[in-house]
């Protein structure tokens, strides 16, 4: 267990990495077969950076964002969040660093089906004892700048695809993470609206300086992105040989 609270921590935003992995290796094992997923993954992500990670299905992309995200452990390497090992903190503390610093959007919204889109947009700020009245208001403000101002109300049976995917995005957006963590976004939607919202998510993050990552297989999305490394083989690399 680290003995640096959170309110501590000596990360420096001019120049420190927001998420940095170092030697990163995740081994699966069940009975005497062993399959090495990753194997000696290095990543640094500056502050308002975005970087697509772009792999086959079966490759470890999700496994790696996991890891990253503190939702998963490595089994080898260091991964830190902010400064912060992740290997060294409690699974209280791990909770605390995500709902401070990440946010997160999967291919799937999981957005909550009994809530409306501005609750459900909402619900990270409630996780952290805000003020009713001003998480109300911030994911609000939020969904109008999605074109959701309308749908605010709307439970998620009611929204089409892309603007469930807007809804979670904006769930992501609304602490203003240091980082959003990003797992095929748009791997349900239609090309023309999976591009929309892809834009979308790019044009957010970089209006609140957030950094981001998403993992996907698809190239087109992936070269919108300010960076791109292809993980083939347990490892990354900047070219898809």
């Amino acid at each position: 267990m680290s003995d640096l609270s959170l309110n501590e921590n000596p990360w420096n935003a001019q120049s420190d990495p927001v998420l940095l992995a170092h030697a990163v290796g995740k081994r699966f094992e069940q009975g005497p077969l062993r399959v090495d997923v990753l194997d000696g993954v290095d990543l640094s992500l500056s502050v308002g950076q975005s970087l697509a990670i772009v792999g086959a299905s079966g490759s470890g992309k999700s496994t790696l964002l996991h890891i990253l995200g503190g939702l998963e452990s490595a089994t080898t390497g260091q991964v830190q969040l902010m400064g912060h090992d992740l290997s060294l903190q409690n699974t209280t503390q791990l909770g605390r660093l995500r709902n401070q610093h990440l946010g997160f959007v999967y291919q799937f919204h999981h957005l909550l089906p009994e809530f409306s889109a501005w609750e459900n947009v909402a619900m990270p700020l409630w996780l952290r004892r805000a003020d009713p009245l001003e998480s109300r208001a911030k994911a609000l403000v939020l969904l109008k700048r999605l074109g959701l101002e309308s749908r605010a109300e709307h439970r998620p049976s009611e929204l089409s695809g892309g603007e469930r995917q807007r809804v979670a995005m904006a769930r992501a957006l609304v602490t203003q993470p240091a980082c959003v963590l990003a797992d095929e976004p748009t791997g349900n939607l239609d090309r023309a609206t999976a591009k929309e919202v892809f834009n979308l998510m790019l044009e957010f993050t970089k209006s609140f300086n957030t950094s981001f990552i998403v993992v996907t297989h698809d190239h087109e999305l992936a070269r919108m992105c300010e960076r791109t490394l292809y993980l083939k083989n347990g490892q990354l690399n900047t070219s898809q040989a």
